[in-house]
């Protein structure tokens, strides 16, 4: 028997493909719902938290959040215990489509997915966690800044968590930036070279990125954004030099 005969034999039928797909999509939507479930219980505690970094730049006497309907406040619930339950049960979610494709992987491509898999929801996590408590307080502030003299402000919590849960998404996605560089080294795809010659252009797309995702014409904002931009792609030339001297070495 040759070589293709015995790779044809350890195909498995596409259908079979498909059953075991299915069941990873099944598992991760469960785990989907069981983080969502979880969010919801805890869903009052989630917003208090989310909501402190407004009330430190409200006056004592405006410390107030409001809601427009009814049903708002349930809505926003909902809203939250689906998209944090997602983040939450990400780990679990990305090991079932890891699970999935890990069969058709070299040894070696196993290790660097699953690499990949784990910096992907560490860099996210960072990525808020750096929105949170640096970005997210003096974008406020800032903000506020311009009426607080002449204006009342009056938040409202739907407008107010859908600018939050935003600003942790476009944190969470650009921080995946290092992760993505490394994994495109270890691939093969791109080198260290490449990635340094396109330091100039990445600093400009930077700043490109950083307009469009703050939708605002005010320099600050995008430096705000642009930085960690610049940043992290700074710390992605390290990781992929990192990788060049281990294969020199290997």
């Amino acid at each position: 028997m040759d070589e293709t005969e015995t790779l044809e034999g350890k195909k498995q039928p596409f259908v079979e493909h498909l059953l075991e797909l299915r069941a990873c999509l099944i598992k991760a939507f469960i785990f989907w719902v069981i983080s969502s479930i979880l969010v919801y219980v805890f869903a009052e505690k989630v917003i208090e938290f989310l909501t402190s970094p407004l009330y430190h730049i409200l006056p004592s006497k405006e410390q107030h959040i409001f809601f427009k309907t009814f049903p708002e406040v349930f809505t926003m619930y909902l809203k939250l215990s689906i998209i944090l339950g997602f983040v939450i049960g990400s780990p679990l979610i990305l090991y079932q489509f890891w699970s999935f494709i890990a069969p058709g992987l070299y040894p070696h491509e196993k290790k660097w997915v699953k690499s990949a898999v784990f910096l992907t929801c560490f860099a996210f996590l960072i990525g808020d966690i750096f929105a949170y408590y640096l970005f997210l307080p003096f974008i406020l502030k800032f903000f506020y800044s311009f009426g607080e003299k002449f204006l009342v402000f009056k938040p409202f919590l739907k407008e107010y968590i859908s600018f939050v849960l935003k600003i942790f998404i476009i944190f969470g996605v650009i921080f995946q930036l290092p992760s993505l560089m490394l994994l495109s080294s270890l691939l093969d795809l791109v080198d260290y070279e490449q990635f340094r010659k396109f330091r100039p252009y990445a600093i400009v797309i930077s700043f490109f990125i950083a307009a469009v995702l703050t939708t605002s014409i005010d320099p600050l904002n995008q430096i705000l954004l642009a930085l960690p931009l610049t940043i992290l792609y700074e710390v992605g030339i390290i990781l992929t030099k990192l990788v060049k001297i281990k294969k020199r070495r290997g």
